[in-house]
């Protein structure tokens, strides 16, 4: 899946169900929050958004206890420029998250640019995106760079709808494109 082409790049979205893949997925090819009841993703789904000037194929991949095994999501995984896992910063047990995390990490290069999006920052019961570095992802990322970023996908109030999602991607997309300089001037050599 990855591309010859400067401005083309595949990233993948990783997360288990009802973590916000799918709106975050819709705020970006849309401009503007999902319906209330945006139907979840089965196996995966694929849109083609602009961020920074660059064409990105992004997969968003579902989130259902039958397809955390990453085996059905293997080729994404190992061929991305980027990934993006989603959780729920709402929620209080991470075990699935945590391993499916971990069986991805297993597929990827350690210089592949990671962000975590900590979604559903405005709803009361939220953990900090400081929090979830510093007591979960920093224990299993502890040998991959990433970022974490709060988002707040869909709003139902609509007035935070949106908040950071188009700065975690863009904040990829930068990461994504210095990489791919890298590893172009490393095969050069």
């Amino acid at each position: 899946m990855q591309s010859g082409s400067k401005g083309l790049y595949t990233v993948v979205l990783l997360g288990t169900s009802g973590v916000g893949k799918s709106s975050i997925a819709f705020y970006l090819e849309h401009g503007y929050p999902p319906p209330r009841s945006i139907k979840p993703t089965i196996a995966f789904g694929i849109s083609h958004i602009v961020v920074e000037k660059s064409v990105i194929g992004l997969i968003d991949v579902g989130g259902q206890r039958k397809f955390l095994d990453m085996r059905y999501h293997e080729r994404f995984v190992r061929t991305a420029d980027g990934l993006i896992f989603v959780v729920d910063s709402s929620q209080r047990n991470f075990k699935y998250d945590e391993q499916w995390l971990e069986d991805a990490l297993e597929l990827i290069s350690d210089n592949i640019p990671i962000v975590v999006i900590a979604n559903k920052q405005d709803l009361p019961n939220a953990l900090s995106p400081k929090f979830l570095k510093t007591n979960i992802f920093d224990k299993i990322m502890k040998n991959y760079s990433y970022h974490i970023f709060g988002t707040v996908a869909a709003d139902p109030g609509g007035v935070r709808s949106g908040e950071n999602v188009e700065q975690a991607f863009k904040y990829l997309i930068n990461k994504v494109r210095r990489n791919r300089k890298v590893v172009i001037k490393q095969r050069q050599v």
